[in-house]
């Protein structure tokens, strides 16, 4: 996540996926339009999450906190412009499961109102009903879309350790106003680091992440093999961190073939 509470920080997240995915005019519209939906909601702080490809159009990701982006009643938006968001659906387990039968190499169409039609798998011990075509789904894109969000986000979005802790006597998640940032050795070590569900990133992702430092921008990167287009960053010795995903959905399932 970029912070884009403070003007955005859109600089800092090109960097980190290594080239500039925003253009200009997107990104003089979300420095006035997040601001403004975050006016709307009565968030803490709005976040950039990414970009969503699409074949006709990309989907700009944003998040919106009370807290922090540990809470798990975080909002998320989408648009393609940077000005006109709306909110993303939020898809119960019936419909995950459904969403996880769309074969993977299956584009995104850049259309929030697409329609997949999935043929669903009668439930063990239930008889199949007489017309088959009860078991077929519909699912728009966005939906589509905000399965793929969540699932990137639960399998890799990670955090400098220790930059959200719990709140002493509510044990809310929120930012660590002591946290001051990590050395720059530290930031490139995998156990300064944690997904955000609290699980040490060098357990869960070891050999999966390529960490280096660019001096040019005294900025620490680390980017994901697994699901390529992720990069976690910070600026070490301070309080600036973020991640950020930029790619079409797509979990990298030849990872061995990957590693050096």
């Amino acid at each position: 996540m970029t912070d884009a509470t403070t003007g955005g920080k859109f600089d800092l997240a090109c960097t980190a996926v290594g080239f500039n995915f925003l253009s200009p005019e997107v990104k003089t519209a979300m420095k006035v339009s997040l601001p403004v939906l975050q006016g709307e909601y009565g968030f803490a702080k709005m976040y950039l999450w990414g970009k969503l490809k699409g074949m006709t159009a990309d989907y700009l990701i944003a998040v919106g906190v009370m807290h922090s982006l540990k809470e798990p009643t975080k909002k998320y938006f989408y648009c393609s412009d940077g000005a006109t968001w709306a909110q993303m659906p939020e898809p119960e387990s019936p419909i995950v499961e459904a969403c996880r039968k769309i074969p993977t190499n299956v584009n995104l169409n850049g259309d929030p109102q697409f329609q997949y039609n999935i043929k669903t798998e009668v439930p063990e011990g239930e008889e199949p009903p007489e017309n088959e075509e009860e078991l077929d789904v519909s699912i728009t894109e966005d939906v589509r879309v905000a399965f793929i969000v969540k699932e990137i986000e639960g399998a890799i979005a990670m955090i400098p350790a220790g930059a959200i802790v719990p709140e002493p006597k509510l044990g809310i998640p929120m930012i660590n106003s002591m946290f001051t940032g990590l050395a720059q050795e530290e930031s490139l070590a995998l156990t300064s680091w944690e997904l955000l569900s609290g699980l040490s990133a060098s357990q869960q992702l070891a050999g999966s992440l390529k960490a280096k430092y660019i001096p040019a921008h005294d900025l620490t990167v680390l980017r994901s093999l697994l699901w390529p287009g992720f990069a976690a960053y910070t600026v070490p010795r301070s309080s600036t961190w973020g991640y950020v995903y930029v790619g079409d959905g797509k979990k990298n399932d030849d990872i061995a073939f990957s590693l050096p």
